[in-house]
């Protein structure tokens, strides 16, 4: 967004990239916020204005919060789909011993002659 060369606006945009340097042209990513909005207090809508940023900066903040959540929920349930599959794979190996262990015995059972 520009900054408008009147006087008479009174404010200005001012975003702040990854690298923290200011810049008017907008932001290059989704993730970058609006730094700050400069006002002077003689116009009639710089409260509007101050609480349309606030809300702006509310608005990022609970973005923000909502996708670390997202992550460490994403990363909690990929923990228990390993620890899922090491328990899986730890009872078919148990499963095979067994089985085939019986299997032995009860070949050995049937084959032994009977006094």
């Amino acid at each position: 967004m520009k900054p408008s060369s009147s006087p008479s606006q009174g404010f200005r945009l001012v975003y702040l990239n990854r690298s923290g340097a200011a810049s008017d042209d907008g932001p290059n990513n989704k993730y970058e916020t609006i730094s700050s909005l400069e006002t002077t207090d003689s116009e009639p809508g710089n409260r509007i204005l101050k609480e349309i940023r606030d809300l702006l900066k509310t608005r990022i903040q609970n973005e923000e919060q909502q996708r670390r959540s997202d992550e460490e929920e994403l990363e909690t349930k990929n923990d228990w789909m390993l620890a899922a599959a090491v328990l899986d794979r730890i009872c078919a190996i148990a499963f095979a011993i067994i089985f085939i262990v019986g299997t032995i015995i009860f070949i050995a059972v049937m084959a032994a002659p009977r006094d």
